[in-house]
């Protein structure tokens, strides 16, 4: 099988910041704790996801996990061959078996690990320039440095398709653009706050719960 190369990792229109958006987001977009998988999403989130999927109800990442399986999986789990690979060296790269693998999206390095079931050490670069590295053990498990970073979830809604039969391409271009890592809370919330498309945010170390959604047979 061929691998799925993709150049998908726009940048998301962003707006200046103030002392507003800094210190109070508009929206309580932090999700924490051992569910992140089963906790609610913020509406304008969970719109979003319902339009990219045309017809179904999504409350939870569980649900989104799940839409993304059918529509785009026929309901079986991603391979590696799926994953957004970029032709050359990248900011986000995972290193699995001594062999390096650059991608358009940080988090296909941890989605690399759930599926190879095995370590992979993980390298990105946070929007605001700051160097991101973990170790997924491939079961779970993402030990992260510096320990208090976070990575955002999100689905961009000019990337919807019009015939409400979205592709692996499809979904992408309108995942990858609002998934990114940053050092901390804080910067993730400074950065939602003057970002147009609609995310939550979570601590990365507790982020495998979509890799294994995705990848679980």
């Amino acid at each position: 099988m061929t691998e799925q190369t993709c150049e998908c990792c726009r940048t998301v229109e962003t707006h200046p910041a103030t002392a507003t958006d800094e210190t109070e987001p508009a929206v309580d977009r932090w999700i924490d704790g051992p569910a992140v998988m089963e906790t609610p999403l913020p509406d304008d989130v969970r719109t979003a996801m319902e339009q990219f999927v045309g017809d179904a109800s999504i409350t939870t990442l569980e649900d989104w996990v799940a839409e993304l399986r059918q529509r785009i999986g026929g309901g079986g789990p991603i391979k590696m061959d799926d994953l957004c690979h970029a032709d050359g060296e990248t900011a986000h790269w995972g290193e699995l078996d001594g062999t390096r693998y650059d991608f358009q999206c940080f988090y296909d390095a941890v989605a690399l690990a759930e599926l190879a079931s095995a370590p992979v050490e993980i390298h990105t670069t946070s929007p605001g320039g700051a160097v991101i590295e973990a170790r997924a053990t491939g079961d779970g498990d993402l030990n992260v440095t510096p320990s208090t970073a976070a990575v955002s979830f999100g689905v961009v809604t000019d990337e919807i398709p019009s015939d409400g039969e979205p592709t692996l391409e499809d979904a992408y271009a309108a995942i990858c653009p609002s998934v990114k890592a940053f050092p901390t809370r804080s910067a993730y919330e400074q950065w939602a706050a003057r970002t147009a498309v609609a995310t939550i945010g979570m601590p990365l170390s507790a982020a495998t719960g979509v890799a294994t959604g995705l990848g679980t047979e």
